[in-house]
């Protein structure tokens, strides 16, 4: 590794070390004296309540940390040896973490959070070991990019736009963008007696998210890369919601993902998204849409410019960007209507 990259990843690294110790003391008052503190929760017993959410906010936290450690501890030819040390180091910054914690009345401090802060620490230092190969498949992914998409320079700024929509998918509502007030979880256990056996808001929510998302994207596109990008698109967001149920929710309560009313609102998005005039007309349509969804969030969602939870969470932070992102998609297609980008070569 050159020098200069070497800087590049300490800097990184320590702007990281910031954030995390930011995240973890916050909000920094009602500090209570040192004299009160105690080493009890280290040896307390696990917590009676485990949420998906917390594990998942620890271990994902952590892993940065431990892919940057490692990479500043490598030694030529000795990466392996850098593992132990990463793991070391994570664990005693968490543990500092977790000690101030118990001076702050608002933060809890936990030996699970502990044990699951050192494990994404260790699974960030075991992921470092091929960083190369990650490069490779970032330039992959760099070359993808110019060959589906448009080299206009905003492009890469909707391009990120799609990396936070990704995001608000792990808010832990079933359409974070739309925010519709009335869905409610779904479970695969049989429906009580007297339940609809269709259920039409679901059903709505998701078809009104999908085409506002694939019009969105299709506006990024390439000519020619239309039929085949929709179809990779929504195929990665099934995935995509299947695999943020899966890490915070319990497997009962997926239904929703698997219902049939998502996989109606799944064929029907790919059938309109695939007419002419929805895909010649694809930035007026999700220009509309997105000014639907912000119309009804302001009507209909409590807060809808600031949702309840911490943003220090993955699910608050789901939540709140979930609550930004049709306002920044609107602003962003607004300004691409106004200065189009030129055309694109087949």
């Amino acid at each position: 590794m050159s020098a200069n990259k070497s800087a590049i990843f300490r800097y990184i690294l320590i702007a990281y070390v910031v954030i995390i110790g930011c995240g973890s003391l916050y909000p920094f008052v009602g500090w209570r004296p040192l004299s009160s503190w105690s080493a009890d929760f280290l040896f307390a017993p696990p917590p009676r309540h485990i949420t998906r959410n917390d594990i998942s906010t620890n271990l994902l936290a952590y892993l940065p940390l431990g892919y940057l450690l490692a990479l500043n501890l490598f030694q030529p030819g000795r990466r392996s040896l850098a593992i132990l040390p990463t793991l070391l180091v994570g664990t005693l910054f968490s543990l500092a973490m977790e000690g101030l914690q118990v001076l702050l009345p608002s933060r809890i401090a936990s030996n699970l959070d502990l044990f699951l802060n050192s494990m994404g620490a260790l699974t960030g230092a075991l992921m470092a070991l091929h960083h190369s190969r990650w490069l490779r498949t970032g330039q992959a992914l760099y070359r993808w990019r110019h060959t589906w998409f448009q080299d206009h320079g905003d492009t890469a700024m909707g391009l990120w736009l799609l990396a936070l929509w990704a995001v608000t998918q792990f808010a832990l509502v079933p359409q974070p963008g739309v925010g519709w007030p009335a869905i409610r979880l779904y479970t695969v256990a049989p429906a009580p007696a007297g339940v609809q056996l269709f259920d039409a808001p679901w059903f709505f929510a998701m078809l009104l998210e999908l085409i506002m998302l694939g019009a969105f994207t299709a506006c990024l596109l390439r000519p020619g890369r239309y039929v085949g990008a929709i179809f990779l698109l929504l195929v990665s967001v099934f995935g995509l919601k299947l695999l943020a149920w899966a890490m915070l929710l319990k497997p009962k309560v997926m239904g929703g993902i698997l219902s049939p009313e998502t996989l109606a609102a799944f064929v029907v998005t790919l059938w309109l998204l695939l007419l002419p005039t929805v895909s010649r007309g694809r930035r007026g349509v999700a220009i509309a849409l997105l000014i639907a969804t912000d119309l009804g969030r302001l009507l209909f969602v409590p807060a809808p410019l600031w949702p309840s939870g911490s943003p220090l969470n993955l699910v608050g932070l789901a939540r709140h960007l979930a609550a930004l992102w049709p306002w920044l998609a609107l602003l962003f297609l607004l300004r691409q209507a106004m200065n189009p980008p030129p055309p694109q070569p087949r």
